[in-house]
């Protein structure tokens, strides 16, 4: 917690290179709700598919509404739009989806053939749009409080960029928080923001890496700055509908000054984990998650 009015121009310096850089690409969504989901009942659904993933399809319907549809009970998809789906294998195919004429299945047209394949077999489906600008996508979340009882003036803004290609993922995300409070004649200010850049890679197979830095403050923790940077690598050992159970290890850089150091620590840890999930939404419904972490005594280095 700090006072003056140095804070505040720094903390609307990033708010303003925040908002620039997630304006500059993100875009209200235009994609045609035409994708056509056919049900064991009889029943058809037309929407938008946003993703298909722990068993169940997430899809956009007209009104803006979202409807989430369990992979048991599709009979089969239509959709021309271009797609990623992975196998429980780990393989993956890249087209378009064509109704199949065999219950619980689909047709996936990859350049000149049409391959068939069970809804059973299929663990994540993902639209990748071909145009460069189109790959991009996110949200932001900007809004302002004020309390009139203590005199105070909050402003917070929480935003994401995701740009999707293939088999490579850029994540860019920006969360952040100001709190000013009049006191007699100071003002006291309170200043959280939490930046970050993440690339991740997916091999063809089980195994997939990624490549992280942040950037963080918190004056109410007393925290002046943190980066950190992060490179790591995982394997699923299991990946199917309702269960997955993946091991990932990696190594991570933390350098961080408190606001009542003048010094900085450096870290260097390595980290080790597992994690196991199971999901089943129909009766009995079953919802496990369980994370198991080993970090390595860390380094230090004083400056």
């Amino acid at each position: 917690m700090t006072k003056g009015n140095s804070s505040s121009n720094h903390f609307a310096g990033i708010l303003f290179i925040a908002i620039l850089i997630l304006c500059g690409f993100v875009q209200k969504s235009s994609a045609q709700k035409n994708d056509t989901i056919y049900l064991l009942n009889g029943d058809r659904i037309t929407g938008e598919i946003k993703k298909y993933e722990n068993g169940q399809i997430k899809l956009s319907t007209e009104g803006i509404s979202i409807i989430y549809i369990e992979y048991d009970k599709i009979k089969t998809i239509h959709s021309g739009k271009y797609y990623e789906l992975v196998k429980k294998s780990g393989f993956s195919y890249y087209g378009s989806i064509l109704k199949s004429d065999s219950t619980g299945c689909i047709d996936i047209v990859i350049s000149n053939d049409t391959v068939t394949e069970r809804m059973l077999d299929i663990v994540e489906i993902t639209k990748i749009n071909k145009r460069f600008w189109k790959k991009f996508y996110g949200s932001i979340d900007l809004g302002a409080n004020y309390y009139k009882s203590t005199n105070t003036v909050q402003f917070y803004f929480d935003g994401v960029i995701n740009y999707r290609a293939r088999k490579d993922l850029f994540s860019f995300t920006a969360d952040l928080f100001y709190s000013q409070q009049h006191i007699s004649d100071s003002v006291v200010i309170s200043e959280k923001y939490d930046i970050g850049l993440e690339y991740s890679h997916f091999f063809q197979g089980k195994f997939w890496m990624g490549l992280g830095t942040k950037m963080q403050r918190n004056s109410e923790l007393d925290l002046d700055y943190r980066y950190q940077l992060s490179l790591g690598a995982g394997y699923d050992l299991v990946h199917t509908n309702p269960i997955r159970f993946y091991f990932m290890g990696g190594v991570l850089a933390n350098r961080e000054k408190p606001t009542d150091s003048v010094n900085a620590t450096t870290n260097f840890e390595g980290i080790i984990a597992t994690k196991f999930s199971w999901l089943r939404y129909r009766h009995p419904k079953i919802n496990i998650s369980t994370t198991i972490t080993t970090v390595s005594l860390p380094e230090e280095v004083h400056h």
